[in-house]
């Protein structure tokens, strides 16, 4: 019999969240379907902010040193991990130390296989696909834009339809016509605006004269997409088209313009005092000396001049020598780094071979059909449930059956948003043409522009070694192991994933030049995300 222990975590962060009896009992009836033996339960409810200790978490990690099961169940993978990099490090721990794999119940393969540049590409092929789909309507719009006829989109505050005599596909042609009413409130709240009262004084002065938007009082939030909507001058842009015949003028463009200005110097008042630099490495930077992780910090010259860096979090505390690093110059190294990886065609053609093996087996028939096998399943319980339900008698038996009712529909919309993608996903027929494409397009981007670096970072940078000889290691999402340059993962109750690493320990760090950067390599492993081997 194969030993299973359940972990369940409750977050609260989505809309369709499955309480954590709910996630127990799924994992419970997955497990006898599959011949699991389940011999513990764990569980953990979320707490605020990121000091999220997970003791139940950790006590599983713990007892994984008995031997007394070979594998995890979840609900979904996401309830594993509160993000990929802690899914990703404790998943290949547990498999390399204790042969331990994570199954989840609802989906068949994990998300932290293959997933991340997986994702990249379809939002790629998705915008692509979008791009093609908006010139076969162009003409369309062309038209429409002549004709002064509607082109779709919401209908803004301060007008109405009036219908055409000309008909088409869709039925009657509208046209936009002004509501006399509404658009009162619209000059109003224009006119004050640019008088200098604040938008939560106009809100106040609307209510306490009875009005009201959609049913509710107005609130300060209600003019922020109204005051910069140059629809209401009746002048607007669709794309590049100017439309002067679509939506008559409520107001006039001087007035328009004067708020503009209020707006613009508003805006760069409230940004002074509350602009926050982004720190593209945070959570993924660790300290190259004591393996502690490394976070902002900044201060002011003399010249009054701002400075931006990386600090080890021991060093603030005298624990650690490491020296700061400067933030825009470590997240641009980074970036190049994995720019200049996959500009070798050989790791790009490899990415491409393994993505393609990774999409062809999420989108597989044994995929599909334990999804089918367990919506079947799930319908079962639910029809059972709602006899049950029409039989009771105690309404306190009857309570108790709605609240499992309840989770198994959480669970039946679960596992049919899960088969859907995946049918979508398998009718694109991707090609390693296709994914060869993406990165060709992927590359055309600049290490150092901060929009470029934060997509690379955020979506293929795993975790970052700096060290003072300015030697970089940086870590991708390529496979899931742990390189032989990491010496081990922590398992402790301070949440931190990864034990220092031995400074240039190997001679692969000695041969090489001072900024040198690695991913995750495993042998026997699927190529997946990136290629496994070394910087060059």
């Amino acid at each position: 019999m194969k030993n299973a222990v359940i972990y369940a975590r409750f977050s609260s962060h989505g809309q369709n969240e499955m309480s954590i009896n709910g996630q127990i009992r799924v994992c419970r009836e997955f497990a006898e379907s599959q011949g699991y033996n389940v011999i513990n339960a764990y569980s953990d409810k979320a707490r605020t902010g990121t000091n999220d200790s997970r003791p139940s978490f950790q006590r599983m990690i713990r007892d994984a040193d008995s031997g007394a099961f070979q594998y995890i169940l979840v609900y979904m993978f996401d309830r594993f991990a509160r993000n990929r990099r802690d899914s990703v490090m404790y998943k290949e721990m547990l498999k390399q130390k204790y042969d331990i794999r994570v199954i989840s119940a609802t989906q068949p393969i994990s998300d932290d296989e293959g997933g991340e540049f997986y994702e990249m590409f379809l939002e790629w092929n998705d915008e692509k696909y979008s791009k093609r789909l908006s010139k076969r309507i162009l003409n369309g719009i062309d038209t429409c834009v002549e004709n002064g006829t509607y082109t779709g989109c919401k209908l803004i505050f301060g007008y109405k339809f009036i219908d055409t005599d000309r008909k088409g596909k869709k039925g009657t042609i509208h046209k936009v016509a002004i509501d006399e009413k509404q658009a009162e409130i619209v000059r109003f709240v224009f006119n004050e605006y640019k008088k200098g009262v604040t938008k939560t004084e106009i809100a106040a002065a609307l209510n306490a004269k009875g009005e009201r938007i959609n049913g509710n009082p107005y609130n300060s939030r209600t003019f922020d997409r109204w005051l910069t909507n140059p629809k209401y001058t009746g002048k607007f842009y669709l794309g590049k088209r100017l439309c002067t015949n679509q939506y008559p003028a409520i107001i006039d463009e001087l007035l328009f313009d004067e708020v503009q200005k209020r707006l613009a110097r508003n805006k760069i008042l409230a940004g002074a005092n509350s602009a926050v630099e982004p720190y593209l490495l945070t959570g993924k930077l660790y300290c190259g000396h004591c393996g502690t992780a490394m976070v902002a910090g900044g201060g002011t010259g003399k010249s009054g001049k701002k400075h931006y860096y990386y600090v080890c979090k021991r060093k603030n505390k005298g624990e650690c020598e490491k020296s700061r690093e400067g933030k825009d110059n470590l997240e641009k190294r980074v970036t190049q780094q994995v720019y200049d990886f996959l500009s070798d065609k050989k790791n790009a053609e490899k990415a491409a071979r393994e993505t393609i093996a990774y999409y062809e087996r999420r989108t597989g028939d044994d995929g599909i059909k334990s999804i089918e096998t367990r919506i079947r399943q799930a319908q079962t319980q639910v029809d059972d449930l709602t006899n049950a339900f029409i039989e009771a008698k105690s309404p306190l038996l009857r309570a108790n059956i709605e609240r499992k009712m309840t989770d198994y529909e959480k669970l039946l919309a679960d596992l049919q948003a899960t088969k859907s993608r995946i049918l979508l996903e398998r009718g694109h027929s991707f090609t390693v043409k296709d994914i060869l494409e993406f990165i060709a397009e992927l590359l055309k981007g600049n290490p150092a522009d901060k929009e470029y670096q934060k997509n690379i970072i955020d979506n293929l940078v795993f975790m970052v070694y700096i060290y003072d000889d300015e030697t970089v290691k940086t870590v991708g999402y390529l496979d899931f192991g742990v390189d032989k340059n990491i010496e081990k993962i922590r398992l402790d109750e301070t949440n931190e994933l990864i034990e220092r690493i031995k400074k240039c320990s190997n001679t692969v760090a000695h041969s090489q030049p001072r900024i040198m950067a690695y991913f995750v390599e495993k042998q026997n492993t699927p190529f997946s995300r990136f290629p496994n081997s070394i910087f060059k």
